[in-house]
């Protein structure tokens, strides 16, 4: 995205996260990337200073990161024209629709200009995700990163435990194993 704005000045684009530490993650990534090229970004998230956002919209940036709440809520106000957007993101798309932000998302794409590219990310396709992509784009490519199962090499254990309050005891008494000399544990999904 940042190569196309540089190649077309004209060229914006509008990224939608469920969070705002994931919107503050990427608006971070952002600046490091774009330091020394002259593309500028905003940060527009609830729970953050509304008339900051403003002022920085009002300095035309290439790249608008934020939340659909607080998009939706700049937009009403007239200081986001969602029209000057030729390129949206939906990052984390599953995960807006799981918190309900489907209606929000529906209301800031069908306010875009038609002629656009439209970039969705997710990690599963459910219903509500296939019913945005299929209402929103032309002619879908879909790419997908998984190609198989984990290798054989890999071996994939799951530990139930009664007691949420056990979790760190039993990892603990399993990290004492010798048979664990790498681990990867996924702490939340």
């Amino acid at each position: 995205i940042i190569n196309k704005i540089i190649l077309n000045r004209r060229e914006k684009a509008l990224i939608i996260v469920p969070t705002r530490e994931l919107a503050v993650q990427i608006q971070d990534e952002l600046n490091l990337l774009s330091k020394f090229l002259s593309v500028y970004s905003s940060l527009c998230i609830g729970g953050a200073s509304i008339n900051r956002q403003i002022f920085d919209l009002r300095k035309n940036p290439q790249l608008v990161v934020g939340t659909p709440g607080r998009l939706k809520d700049l937009f009403n106000r007239s200081f986001l024209n969602l029209k000057t957007f030729s390129i949206v993101v939906l990052d984390e798309a599953d995960r807006m629709v799981d918190i309900g932000f489907l209606p929000e998302i529906k209301f800031i794409v069908s306010q875009l200009r038609e002629n656009r590219q439209s970039l969705f990310f997710t990690a599963t396709i459910s219903n509500g995700v296939e019913g945005i992509i299929n209402s929103f784009v032309k002619n879908p490519l879909k790419v997908s990163v998984k190609i198989t199962e984990a290798p054989i090499s890999i071996k994939q254990d799951i530990i139930k435990v009664k007691n949420p309050a056990e979790k760190m005891t039993k990892l603990q008494e399993l990290l004492k194993r010798e048979e664990f000399k790498k681990v990867l544990i996924f702490g939340r999904t």
